[in-house]
């Protein structure tokens, strides 16, 4: 297993002699065995080492025997040790993320601020390895994933290496037990709320069933699609880089028909990474943008899209023009999204006012709002953050008891809702889940039923002029 690691990092040029690779260690069994292995290869293979360890502060008194446990195995083999301490938590409600995405934040910023301790010749090694990357695989195709997604976990990713992606949990297991080496428990990876945990402990087990060589072959599948992935990324980079012109104004634009000889799939991904040279980042592009900017390119003169980050496209005489919406547009759109994170609570928004409280139900007397502006929801199942903004690309309703979906887009073109207004409409939304059309309709989904048992009311007041 050693040595097939090690091949593995050198056939993906992970490190170089006189690199230094700080390890993010949990005080797991992954990345445990992370850390004994490029203890023992350091030497051979030239490089410095040293750990990185993160405190969420989640997990309480157990959180802080990982943290002392990390410690001790950094001064047993007379290494390093970095400790960052940071309150997810208080974090994720503040700035309106999910645990899970705030946790992600402060990793990366914690390995950037240690990385930057050993300069340009510093790399992160985390303990990903081939389970992890066939669930990764199954999460990004149940959730809805282009080529990028199913490529899965790439070994390397700027100066992010994985060098335990050619080994399985298995063998990771195996070779501490033969070790004798020790590790700490998560308790809360056994939990099957959370996506991954369900499909750890509930959906791999039937694959293995299945087939014990499942999860080489997803990764076998991975790795076929990564290389696809990079030769489109590369096609389309020798595109952009012949084709587009940038004007004074900073609009960049694309002759559509330098992509007339390429297939749909190709266009999308040279159209997104269009776009995306623009934003600086591809984080907010989904298949849906991809989809509208096709749709856009093969389109008539002067048809429109609004995109992420504040970025308009624009199909003029032949070409696709991208450029930034008015600096004054841009504020408006940021300072107009909203994050519920307590109630009661009273809210400015476009337009007006918003008024928001929970009720527990009166099941002898529910008189339900008839009010256009003052809606009731099934609080009970509001999981995550709310939010109210105006559209976005993927949005949808469910519209009925089946859950079926339509697009927001669908709704507002039946609705006969002007074309100048939809940009400006107020919504609640979860995700890309819209609660509430404000002064219009409401999500099946979040009705309230007779096992409703709280209530979330909510009351819009238009600002008068």
């Amino acid at each position: 297993m050693i040595h097939r690691i090690e091949e593995y990092m050198k056939q993906h040029q992970m490190i170089w002699k006189g690199c230094h690779v700080c390890i993010g260690v949990s005080g797991g069994a992954d990345s445990v065995c992370l850390f004994r292995i490029l203890e023992m290869l350091r030497g051979r293979m030239g490089f410095t080492i040293s750990i990185v360890h993160i405190e969420h502060g989640i997990r309480g008194k157990d959180s802080l025997l990982d943290m002392e446990f990390v410690r001790q195995l950094a001064k047993i083999y007379d290494v390093p040790c970095a400790v960052y301490s940071y309150p997810v938590k208080e974090i994720a409600w503040e700035q309106g993320l999910s645990i899970e995405e705030a946790g992600r934040n402060v990793r990366k910023k914690a390995y950037a601020k240690e990385a930057a301790r050993y300069g340009d010749n510093a790399r992160v090694a985390l303990a990903h390895h081939a389970n992890d990357n066939a669930e990764t695989l199954l999460f990004h195709l149940c959730r809805g994933s282009g080529i990028e997604g199913i490529a899965g976990i790439y070994p390397v990713r700027g100066n992010f290496i994985r060098p335990l992606l050619c080994v399985t949990r298995r063998e990771i297991e195996a070779y501490l037990q033969k070790e004798g080496q020790a590790y700490q428990t998560d308790v809360t990876n056994t939990e099957i709320r959370y996506s991954r945990n369900r499909i750890r402990n509930c959906i791999m087990p039937q694959f293995f069933m299945l087939n014990e060589q499942s999860v080489a072959h997803m990764n076998h599948l991975a790795e076929d699609v990564r290389e696809i992935s990079e030769y489109f990324s590369k096609e389309a980079a020798e595109i952009l880089k012949k084709h587009v012109r940038r004007t004074e104004d900073d609009k960049i634009t694309l002759p559509v028909h330098c992509l007339s000889a390429y297939p749909d799939v190709f266009k999308k991904r040279v159209l997104l990474e269009l776009v995306s040279s623009l934003s600086g980042s591809k984080k907010d592009m989904t298949r849906e943008h991809a989809n509208a900017l096709l749709d856009l390119a093969k389109g008539q003169t002067g048809r429109r899209l609004s995109l992420p980050y504040g970025m308009t496209a624009e199909k003029v005489y032949g070409n696709l023009c991208c450029f930034f919406e008015s600096s004054q547009l841009q504020e408006d759109k940021i300072l107009e999204k909203k994050v519920l994170k307590e109630f009661p609570a009273e809210l400015e928004v476009f337009g007006g006012k918003i008024f928001c409280r929970i009720r527990s139900v009166n099941k002898k007397d529910v008189n339900f709002p008839k009010n256009l502006y003052t809606k009731w929801f099934d609080y009970d199942k509001i999981k995550n953050m709310l939010c109210f903004r105006f559209r976005e690309p993927g949005d949808y309703l469910v519209i009925d008891g089946k859950g079926h979906r339509q697009k927001l887009k669908d709704y507002l073109v039946n609705e006969k809702v002007p074309r100048e207004r939809r940009d400006k409409m107020l919504l609640l939304a979860d995700g890309s889940h819209i609660l509430w059309a404000v002064g219009g309709r409401i999500s099946e989904y979040y009705k309230v039923t007779g096992q409703t048992k709280q209530i979330l009311e909510i009351r819009y007041m238009e600002e008068k002029v």
